[in-house]
């Protein structure tokens, strides 16, 4: 069967009727490995003295101070009121009093990072905590660095501003290191955590990575998207620079010798990297344990989650990168109209790395993924199975899919062939092709085919918890309440784990 227009649209689950709110607080519940072990800071009075309202950075660092476990009350509720910029440069002493908030490290191109700096901020040895906006508030120029603790809830805030053009390491970015969310880096056991309902922007390196074995993690109904780009925004100032300091700036000048300024902002704006899970490369940790679910991934390029060892449950995934999809093929257009171009971009040893990887669910190094109900809309290679050395297995990790719908371009025939098209619309004036089902079946286009599969095991047991499973064909419309800002609550269902 072969849908064209509107049935195009239905097909794809973005009907213009959305469900209610009331059809289901209760749908938010916390689920997934979490659920077992997370209840927060519980629900509090906001007359409790174990509740915080904050409006600044220091009033907030002083609130995470008095949380830590040695408080001889800690505080179990912190409500962050209002947007805060917590760059190194913006905030007052009294936020570097004690160390919980240190310096990251050092812009070096984008003007507005230079002028406010960017921090780090330890979230460190709590049992019982919840960080929660009522309406959505931002935390800019600042990497959470939560480590050292149990029972953590974070809800409802937005991420914004840690990103800037990569001269440094020539589009690799691998040199400022900024995560907006980092669990378990440099601390002792991390478990026990539960980010809902977050929305993140576009930073240098990931969006929320897991290390040190930290366990029992769900993250749910957030949302991972590109940042403003019009005048006056975040990202047109950082290219404002870079016109006005093209001779200083040798890899941005290169492109600008053969695509507009709009077309790199437009082919930079996807973010590299979502979800990395272990630290380092064959770190030996397998008692991951994380459950991705409900989760609105657009023009992210990569790791939805990259495994290396213990478990990920994955389910109703909504990846549209389909807007990233049609970048890659004008940055290709004109790579390939350009010699001179493409010897500087192409291939492994290339001067610069300036491209858009179309990449989905990975699991590496003996580690076990499990994807269900999702749609990869633009997504060459939904599953993966290795991204070091495919002739290497240790390497080699399980992934397997169900009831996964792939879509594609239509003469995307390498990663789709025509055999395996099932359905084909258009969409922007472009034809797109999809396959669904498991990732066992014939004609399969999710993956792996990276290296030889390994056996499929889950490292520290079968995921047993009760989850809400939506069909593909809802999570157009369920986007609606993917990421912060998006859900009317009250501050005692927000501070509630089961509602």
């Amino acid at each position: 069967m072969r849908c064209h227009g509107l049935i195009a649209v239905l097909f794809l689950g973005i009907a213009s009727l959305m469900p209610a709110a009331a059809s289901g607080i209760s749908m938010y519940n916390i689920e997934g490995y979490a659920a077992a072990s997370v209840t927060g800071g519980g629900y509090l009075a906001e007359s409790d003295p174990k509740y915080r309202r904050v409006t600044t950075p220091a009033g907030f660092i002083a609130a995470l101070r008095a949380a830590r476990t040695s408080s001889s009350t800690p505080v179990k509720v912190i409500e962050i009121a209002n947007d805060l910029d917590m760059g190194w440069n913006e905030v007052d002493d009294a936020a570097r009093a004690d160390g919980l908030l240190r310096q990251n490290k050092t812009p070096k191109k984008h003007p507005a990072l230079i002028a406010s700096g960017v921090s780090l901020l330890d979230v460190t040895n709590f049992n019982g905590l919840t960080i929660y906006s009522r309406n959505g508030a931002v935390l800019r120029h600042v990497e959470l660095n939560i480590k050292s603790g149990t029972n953590l809830v974070l809800r409802n805030l937005r991420f914004d501003e840690l990103w800037e053009w990569d001269e440094g390491t020539r589009g690799d970015y691998d040199s400022n290191d900024w995560d907006f969310v980092t669990l378990g880096d440099g601390g002792g056991v991390t478990s026990g955590i539960w980010i809902d309902h977050c929305s993140f922007s576009k930073a240098y390196d990931g969006v929320l990575d897991i290390k040190k074995g930290a366990n029992n993690i769900t993250v749910s109904w957030i949302e991972t998207l590109p940042p403003a780009s019009g005048p006056g925004s975040f990202v047109a100032r950082q290219f404002d620079y870079l016109e006005a300091n093209r001779a200083a700036n040798a890899m941005y000048d290169f492109l600008r010798g053969f695509f507009t300024r709009q077309q790199i902002i437009d082919i930079s704006l996807p973010q590299k990297k979502g979800h990395l899970i272990g630290s380092n490369d064959l770190e030996g940790i397998s008692s991951y344990t994380v459950t991705l679910h409900h989760n609105h991934y657009r023009d992210l390029q990569d790791r939805m989650p990259r495994l290396r060892g213990g478990d990920v449950h994955a389910y109703n995934l909504y990846v549209d990168s389909s807007n990233a999809r049609i970048m890659k093929a004008v940055r290709d257009a004109v790579v390939q109209a350009n010699p001179a171009l493409r010897s500087k971009v192409e291939g492994s040893s290339s001067t610069y790395k300036f491209d858009v990887v179309l990449n989905g669910s990975v699991s590496t190094e003996g580690g076990a993924v499990q994807v269900e109900r999702s749609l990869f809309w633009g997504v060459f290679t939904p599953l993966r199975n290795n991204q070091t050395d495919p002739d290497d297995s240790r390497y080699t990790g399980a992934i397997r899919a169900f009831g996964v719908r792939h879509v594609l371009f239509a003469s995307d025939i390498n990663y789709m062939p025509a055999s395996s098209q099932q359905a084909t619309f258009v969409d922007r004036g472009i034809v797109w092709a999809s396959w669904e089902g498991n990732s066992g079946a014939a004609g399969s286009t999710l993956g792996p085919t990276q290296a030889a599969q390994a056996p499929f095991v889950w490292r520290n047991g079968v995921p047993s918890y009760p989850m809400t499973l939506h069909g593909i064909d809802e999570l157009g419309n369920l986007r609606a309440w993917m990421g912060a800002g998006k859900v009317s609550m009250t501050a005692q269902q927000w501070m509630r784990v089961v509602n």
